[in-house]
């Protein structure tokens, strides 16, 4: 590992404890409420300040000075809001059901800034980690095999995956690819339903067939105990490599990704898990009903791209499950991948650093994986990791395994303390209508005081965030997403707290097509709290009318529910899915071409690819392209790689500036061909990264504000006209029935 991660992760766990206390002491000292507006005048400058310098610091001590000290300037504003929230403004005097339901508000605020504080504490110091070269000796590299893992996925999602693993680069006498067909094994064939035997059957025989085509081992097992960790162990009883790379079905790697990662294991003895982001090129449901796929960075980035550099320099970075690099030793040592949580890649790392073993990311995008397809698919997702994460609390608590440092245990815990947004949100969601339609007074406090500490600790939360995410993340997505999520994953948490060895491991959805256009049946809870927030601000109305003396706190919630109506909307929105097709996404790509059709030779460049098919861009011809069409067969030549592909023309799109968009599936004819198609879409992590890095321009508050009420304008309107339809269409029906 490199000298630079060893000096940092040796400093004193206690060290940080230090500036923090010094931190808390300054926050909590008494003050006039002037003393409060001045002091916080002075804070919203610097981190102003911050906004418009610090993030064009080049050097990185520069850009940690500038973090650090946006950091302590925001921990100071929410400090000084959190201790006037607990020490005057809890509503205690307004009756028992005031001061539970006041109570229930603060502890969801209190969570808000314990989570806040966590997340500084993560990204204090992010440590970006540079890949080692390889020796030049091929007899000197370990051993590695590959495992992709599959359940019930249809063929068509491992296809591309198989074949791009195959044709990794690394020396062919070291490297073995392994299918891991979960949906084959003896249970599954002997089902005592005749069709879904039939089904497991006719799906092992096209699995064994194209890992034999493409050179890959095929596995299965007996029965299907212990999920995806019950799959990999079995696999690692009839393997032997020294290292081994695990890839969902889905996540197909480029061809540089061990090349890249195994450096790190002949530099360090004691590392167990090279994790590397998961990077999509399919939408996930938010951003497919919302449309926002092309335009802003993807959700897991704010994990991948942010978070994980951050816990690899406290060493607590954690195996994700897929691309990944694990040392087979260790797993033998651990007596195979931990299977009693349902998020057995989390759960192995912290046995693994228990032992005393070490875990490193290397942010690389080196995969290209699909999200879930449909909402219902998210949720499983979703609530699986939420739960699982739970679980490892609860049945592996972090603060009783040996070996593991102060803040290895504290951000273990964070890991289960993040699920906690779920009631979190539902709180804040049901507060406006507590207060504007049942007149339960949830705080005790006089505009000044929201003006001098809740206005600036929202502020400096805003200008925090912008600062530290606002390259993966813009405002108000972090927003939709735990709302879309609150109600589902609260209910997955209970069931754990009730039961924790209860849930069983659900495989997420891929590779689903949807016909038509319809409104998720998840989506019914937030018609409840739409309906209430509506009621809420017409009951507010009421209230301002009625109430002259009470127009600051009326005005204050109004405005908030407000906020949660645009909100509840966009989630509407999510949940209203929206016709698709194709299933298997295009990932951009741009390289130089030639269209041959007949005797013509069109100069191009390719705009998309997938393992099937590409886009291509004809550049403007005088002579226009007459002649070509629909259902042409057609030779793509692409000069930078000396090989050419055959297709079909599926589609003609003019452009406005005399240009040609031409959609092409491919007709293979050979099996190197098929290896090109994938390598061409997705063998480059350099196209990878300039890929996403063509999304990470940001947007300021004022133009998510845009984008917020734009959602809600028009995807959740178009959730509602959905549902009037449909009313009215069974209305319709069932007068015919009864005429």
């Amino acid at each position: 590992m490199p000298e630079a991660s060893s000096r940092r992760l040796g400093l004193p766990d206690l060290a940080w404890l230090l500036p923090a206390a010094a931190l808390v002491l300054l926050a909590l000292a008494p003050t006039t409420l002037r003393a409060q507006l001045w002091l916080s005048g002075v804070l919203l400058a610097v981190l102003a300040a911050c906004h418009f310098v610090g993030r064009r610091a080049r050097t990185l001590r520069a850009q940690s000075l500038w973090r650090l000290t946006v950091i302590g300037a925001c921990a100071i504003l929410s400090l000084r809001y959190m201790h006037w929230r607990a020490t005057e403004s809890m509503p205690l005097q307004f009756g028992l059901a005031a001061m539970a339901c006041g109570l229930l508000l603060f502890l969801a605020e209190a969570y808000g800034f314990v989570n806040m504080l966590l997340g500084f504490m993560i990204n204090s110091e992010p440590f970006h980690r540079r890949s080692l070269p390889l020796p030049p000796d091929p007899a000197s590299l370990p051993t590695v095999d590959v495992f992709i893992p599959t359940y019930n996925e249809d063929v068509a999602v491992l296809r591309p995956t198989v074949i791009a693993a195959t044709q990794l680069r690394y020396p062919a006498d070291k490297l073995r690819v392994w299918v891991l067909d979960d949906g084959g094994t003896a249970q599954k064939l002997a089902d005592p339903d005749p069709a879904r035997a039939a089904a497991a059957r006719e799906r092992a025989e096209a699995l064994k067939a194209l890992a034999a085509r493409f050179g890959a081992g095929y596995l299965t097992r007996e029965r299907n105990l212990h999920a995806k960790a019950g799959n990999l162990n079995a696999a690692l009883a009839h393997t032997r490599g020294e290292l081994i790379l695990v890839l969902d079905c889905d996540h197909i790697p480029t061809d540089d990704i061990l090349q890249r990662t195994v450096g790190f294991f002949l530099a360090d003895e004691k590392l167990f898990v090279l994790q590397t982001p998961h990077n999509f090129v399919s939408p996930d449901p938010l951003e497919r009903n919302l449309d926002t796929h092309h335009d802003s960075p993807a959700e897991n980035e704010l994990f991948y791209d942010v978070m994980q550099p951050g816990l690899d320099f406290w060493g607590t970075s954690f195996f994700c499950g897929s691309a990944a690099l694990l040392r087979r030793r260790v797993i033998d040592e651990l007596g195979g991948i931990s299977g009693r949580t349902i998020t057995e890649d989390a759960e192995t790392t912290l046995d693994a650093l228990s032992l005393g073993w070490k875990a490193a990311y290397y942010n690389r995008p080196m995969v290209s994986g699909l999200q879930p397809e449909t909402f219902s698919g998210f949720i499983v997702q979703r609530v699986r990791w939420g739960q699982g994460m739970w679980q490892i609390f609860l049945l592996k608590n972090p603060w009783r395994q040996p070996r593991l440092r102060l803040v290895q245990r504290i951000l273990y815990t964070n890991f289960a303390f993040y699920w906690g947004f779920a009631p979190a949100r539902l709180i804040m969601l049901l507060a406006p209508p507590t207060y504007l339609i049942f007149g339960v007074n949830l705080c005790d406090t006089t505009a000044e005081q929201l003006l001098a500490y809740a206005g600036p600790a929202l502020l400096g939360s805003i200008a925090s965030t912008q600062f530290i995410y606002g390259r993966v993340r813009w405002p108000f997505v972090s927003q939709l997403y735990e709302i879309v999520q609150s109600f589902h994953v609260l209910r997955g948490l209970v069931e754990v707290v009730r039961r924790p060895t209860a849930p069983s491991f659900k495989v997420t959805p891929k590779g689903e097509t949807l016909h038509a256009d319809f409104v998720s049946a998840l989506s019914r809870p937030f018609y409840v709290l739409l309906a209430l927030t509506l009621a809420a601000v017409l009951m507010g109305l009421q209230r301002w009318e009625a109430e002259p003396w009470n127009h600051g706190a009326i005005a204050f919630v109004m405005f908030w529910a407000l906020l949660d109506m645009l909100l509840l909307m966009g989630v509407l929105g999510i949940t209203f899915e929206r016709r698709q097709l194709r299933n298997e996404p295009r990932a951009p790509h741009e390289e130089a071409a030639v269209l041959r059709s007949g005797r013509r030779h069109l100069p191009a460049r390719t705009v998309d690819a997938s393992s099937t098919g590409l886009g291509l861009q004809l550049a403007p011809r005088a002579g226009g392209f007459g002649g070509l069409a629909v259902g042409d067969t057609v030779e793509v030549e692409l000069p930078d790689r000396q090989a050419s592909l055959r297709a079909t023309v599926l589609g003609l799109r003019p452009r406005g500036d005399g240009s040609l968009g031409v959609g092409l599936r491919y007709e293979f004819e050979f099996l190197a061909q098929e290896r090109l198609a994938v390598a061409l879409a997705f063998g480059s992590s350099d196209d990878l990264v300039a890929n996403n890095r063509r999304r990470h321009a940001g947007r300021s508050v004022l133009r998510s504000v845009g984008a917020l009420v734009r959602h809600a304008l028009v995807h959740g309107v178009d959730h509602l006209l959905h549902l009037r339809a449909q009313w009215l269409r069974r209305r319709q029906e069932k007068r015919s029935v009864t005429g």
